[in-house]
């Protein structure tokens, strides 16, 4: 797994490229609550070059859910590829999970939330 963070106005952008899964979870999960104690409290991740997501993978992205739902930031996940929407259908989590097709869209989704 790898990840790269970029600033988009007041939004942090990462995206995650590899697979999330047991064997990239703990690091993957290491670096979201590092942003967060960051200050990050708008954030959006970039799934179109994620090309795997495992149980344990989900569990990392329903962290940064419950975390931002938790603390008052907000999150959203953008650009799904076919195979990990699949996943998140099938789970259930995709019901959950703030979705959207563009990275304008979550940008404005996670914008607006965090004026709340």
């Amino acid at each position: 797994m790898e990840m790269t963070v970029q600033q988009i106005e007041e939004v942090t952008v990462v995206t995650w490229r590899g697979r999330l899964d047991s064997a990239s979870m703990a690091q993957t999960e290491q670096a979201f609550l590092r942003l967060w104690d960051e200050g990050c409290r708008r954030i959006v991740f970039r799934l179109d070059e994620l090309e795997y997501v495992s149980s344990a993978g989900l569990r990392v992205m329903l962290l940064t859910v419950k975390k931002s739902r938790a603390d008052g930031g907000s999150v959203g996940f953008c650009l799904l590829r076919d195979t990990v929407r699949e996943v998140l259908d099938i789970s259930g989590f995709a019901q959950i999970f703030p979705l959207f097709d563009t990275l304008e869209a979550a940008l404005a989704h996670v914008s607006a939330q965090g004026e709340g």
